[in-house]
């Protein structure tokens, strides 16, 4: 331990080997943080107190009052962004593969299978008021049976015009 700590101009010293190894970095590292303003004490020295400081403004950004957390200095704020744009390249990853292995569709796709899907539900559902009336017929007067058929119509209508809205469907007022 004597080696590794030593009094430089009445400030307590850490080496490099120990520096790196107290904030986990390689001595290469080091020779970079004092570059970007990192203090230095002599040769292979280092003041513990202004290098843990200076270590801890430059990995979180020191004591930052404002609001958005924004680290303070330019480094910190260069590794921030950086750590964002290797988690939007990430997530760009998954979503490649994922449509690699098939697990989504291509969207022409899906909008030709839908409007093949309506438009067979729709003439099905058109369909549907002229079947019914056939089956009541029998048992009705003509004029009911067309009465029961226009309604059945109307009504299956308004549910196909309100499947075809996009947003909120107002239903316009019947009058009665």
């Amino acid at each position: 331990m004597e080696k590794q700590v030593k009094m430089v101009d009445e400030v307590l010293c850490i080496s490099a080997s120990y520096a790196a190894e107290l904030f986990g970095v390689h001595r290469n590292t080091l020779a970079q943080w004092v570059k970007l303003g990192m203090p230095k004490a002599a040769n292979g020295w280092y003041p513990l107190k202004s290098c843990f400081d200076w270590v801890m403004e430059y990995r979180l950004g020191g004591e930052d009052d404002s609001d958005e957390g924004e680290p303070k200095s330019d480094a910190a704020r260069k590794l921030r962004y950086e750590a964002k744009l290797k988690e939007k390249q990430a997530e760009a990853a998954e979503l490649k593969n994922a449509v690699a292995k098939g697990e989504y569709i291509k969207r022409e796709e899906v909008v030709s299978e839908l409007r093949r899907f309506f438009t067979t539900l729709k003439r099905s559902v058109n369909g549907l008021s002229r079947r019914i009336a056939m089956e009541v017929a029998p048992y009705v007067d003509p004029d009911t049976v067309r009465i029961i058929e226009q309604n059945i119509a109307d009504t299956t209508n308004v549910v196909l015009e309100q499947m075809s809205v996009r947003g909120v469907y107002h239903a316009k007022k019947s009058k009665k």
